[in-house]
């Protein structure tokens, strides 16, 4: 699928980097997308990059995230177009890629096991409350961010960037995932579309927190399915959806926040998995994006693998 300079707009996607669609003083009503690059540019396609060690913390944190066990062996990664039509350039054409047994952490992590981790001083918090792309800081959009705010200790941590999503995952004896390790966690095994199989959004009920009713009522520029609100205007409570759940048993696979991998990709870091911001007919299990490592997005966070 190639996507048209006007598209690209009405998306709020940019060319090469992931980014916050609105710029500083804009409009309140734009949306704070940082949109994933759908790789169209010379990325090619994904090629597995094989896991590296998880690096020691000067003091282990006490893992408290459940992790769902995904099996060794092959699985279909990219475009399967006997069930997609939305594929983009970069995920032709699928092909097959083995990857070890691994396990994943069943949600994405949280506020609340973020904090833990900063107050045994081996994350940052610094700019946690501030979204940050474009070279400068985003106050505009700061209410996105999950850092510090009521009721949302059992949201994702977003606006939190590379490193530290590194940083908390060696703390807990584990890593990012690698891209592929990511898509079959998302995907198994039969080529599937989205995480629950082939039917899209609105004909399975709530199954992952994109761009919908919800948000399109505060953000008119997003781009929505007809009929389908999954609730939230932001960000969701880990673990909203257990109907999105994947075959690994992973859940908001799709949606809610990007996911940071350790994969490097255009000289930034590959991101996979979409978000609340994000146009539902784009999102599945095969998209791909990246963005600067620096970039702390409001719709942006991390899971780990160990």
């Amino acid at each position: 699928m190639t996507l048209n300079p006007r598209a690209l707009r009405l998306l709020g996607l940019l060319p090469v980097l992931l980014l916050l669609a609105a710029s500083a003083g804009a409009d309140p009503t734009a949306s704070p997308a940082p949109a994933a690059t759908p790789g169209q540019a010379a990325a090619g396609n994904a090629t597995p990059t094989k896991a590296a060690p998880a690096k020691a913390a000067a003091a282990k944190g006490k893992d408290v995230v459940a992790m769902v066990a995904v099996a060794a062996g092959p699985f279909l990664m990219g475009c399967n177009e006997a069930v997609d039509a939305e594929c983009m350039d970069d995920e032709r054409p699928g092909h097959t890629v083995v990857v070890e047994a691994f396990k994943i952490d069943k949600t994405e992590v949280s506020v609340a096991q973020f904090a833990r981790c900063v107050a045994a001083g081996a994350c940052s918090s610094d700019g946690l409350t501030t979204p940050f792309y474009g070279g400068k800081e985003q106050p505009e959009f700061a209410e996105f961010c999950n850092w510090q705010k009521k009721d949302r200790a059992s949201h994702p941590i977003n606006c939190v960037p590379w490193q530290q999503a590194v940083n908390y995952c060696g703390w807990v004896g584990k890593r990012l995932p690698t891209e592929a390790e990511w898509e079959k966690a998302a995907r198994g095994t039969d080529g599937r579309k989205y995480p629950w199989g082939n039917t899209g959004y609105g004909s399975g009920g709530k199954v992952a927190n994109v761009a919908d009713a919800s948000a399109h009522k505060r953000f008119p520029s997003l781009s929505t399915i007809a009929g389908y609100d999954d609730g939230f205007v932001g960000t969701a409570p880990v673990g909203s959806l257990p109907k999105g759940a994947s075959p690994s048993g992973a859940l908001d696979m799709v949606g809610n926040v990007w996911e940071w991998s350790a994969d490097p990709r255009d000289g930034g870091r590959v991101v996979r998995g979409s978000s609340w911001t994000f146009d539902p007919r784009l999102a599945r299990a095969g998209l791909r994006g990246r963005t600067d490592p620096a970039v702390r997005a409001a719709d942006g966070g991390f899971r780990c693998v160990k």
